[in-house]
């Protein structure tokens, strides 16, 4: 078929915030990685788009802008695809504090030195230490667990929220 149906897929999304890092879960089934673009546009603005081919005759796309937190550290933004669900690590900006000779003791430069050089090694080893510390509080896990939970049962959600509401609203003219 030479013009095939062209399909376009809104993605469940979410932002999760820990101390170091924002992290926005995409849910994408059916795309694979390869299928995914992370970009940055020129107003600074997360874009996440793609395509895949479903049939001979069917192209099912997506393409979401999202605004970054406002302190990022835009040069070090990157992402992972695992299963269904695409993990954006969107660290936070560092805030370096200003050293005295006043309250530190020893050389301080020595060990400024050395951290450099451990930072500068290998852009990717704050991400993956970052990943590493949140499966070890099973975090990531979680918030993993409770996407996919969420997407598997979202009339139910919806109506318990929609209940909940309801009651609360009820409640409240009672009063």
């Amino acid at each position: 078929m030479e013009n095939p149906v062209v399909e376009e897929f809104v993605p469940s999304s979410g932002w999760r915030e820990h101390p170091s890092t924002h992290y926005l879960l995409v849910d994408l089934p059916g795309f694979k990685g390869d299928e995914v673009k992370i970009q940055i546009n020129s107003s600074g603005n997360l874009m996440i788009s793609g395509e895949r081919k479903e049939r001979e005759d069917k192209i099912v796309y997506f393409e979401n802008t999202f605004t970054v937190p406002k302190n990022t550290d835009m040069d070090k933004i990157s992402g992972e695809f695992r299963g269904k669900i695409l993990y954006v690590t969107v660290p936070k900006q560092v805030v370096e504090e200003k050293r005295t000779d006043e309250n530190v003791e020893g050389n301080a430069s020595g060990s400024q030195r050395e951290d450099e050089k451990k930072s500068k090694g290998n852009a990717k080893v704050g991400f993956f230490e970052e990943i590493t510390m949140d499966l070890k509080n099973k975090s990531l896990k979680i918030s993993e667990n409770v996407v996919e939970m969420v997407n598997r049962n979202k009339g139910i959600v919806l109506t318990a929220i929609l209940a909940f509401s309801l009651g609360v609203l009820v409640t409240r003219k009672r009063n």
